[in-house]
C-alpha cells in the first residue's frame, strides 16, 4: 500500500496542532459540578468564573474548526482518493458543528457576564 506525501501532511497537521492546542484556555475551565453549582449563584464572582469557563470553552471549539479547516484544505491538494474526499467531508462537517457550539458558548459567556451586572452588590 503506498501513502501519498499529502496523506502525510494531512496527519503532520493534526498532530502538531493536538500539541499546541491552547493550553491556557484549559486552566480556566470548571468541573461540572461547579458550573452547576455557580449557575445556581446570586455572586457576581460566581457568574464572572462561569463566563471566563465559557469563553475557555469556546476557544478550544474554535481551535478545533481551524484545524478541521486546515484538514480540509490538505485533503482538496491531495490525490482524489475516496478517503481523502470522505476526510474532507467529515473535517468539514465537524468544523462547523465546532464553530456553531464556540458561538453558543460565547453566547452563555455573555449571558453570564450580564448576570454579573446586575448580581446584587455585597453589602459592605
Amino acid at each position: 500500500m503506498k501513502i501519498g506525501r499529502s496523506t502525510y501532511a494531512v496527519f503532520a497537521l493534526v498532530l502538531i496542532a493536538l500539541v499546541t492546542l491552547p493550553r491556557a484556555a484549559s486552566a480556566q475551565k470548571l468541573s461540572d459540578a461547579d458550573v452547576k453549582k455557580l449557575s445556581m449563584s446570586t455572586a457576581a464572582a460566581d457568574h464572572k468564573k462561569l463566563a471566563a469557563h465559557y469563553r475557555a470553552h469556546a476557544a478550544e471549539h474554535e481551535a478545533d474548526a481551524k484545524l478541521h479547516d486546515e484538514i480540509v484544505a490538505a485533503a482538496k491538494k491531495s490525490p482524489s482518493t475516496g478517503h481523502m474526499f470522505e476526510l474532507g467531508l467529515a473535517a468539514a462537517h465537524y468544523a462547523e458543528h465546532s464553530r456553531e457550539a464556540a458561538e453558543a458558548l460565547i453566547e452563555l459567556a455573555t449571558l453570564h457576564d450580564g448576570m454579573a451586572e446586575s448580581a446584587p452588590k455585597p453589602a459592605k
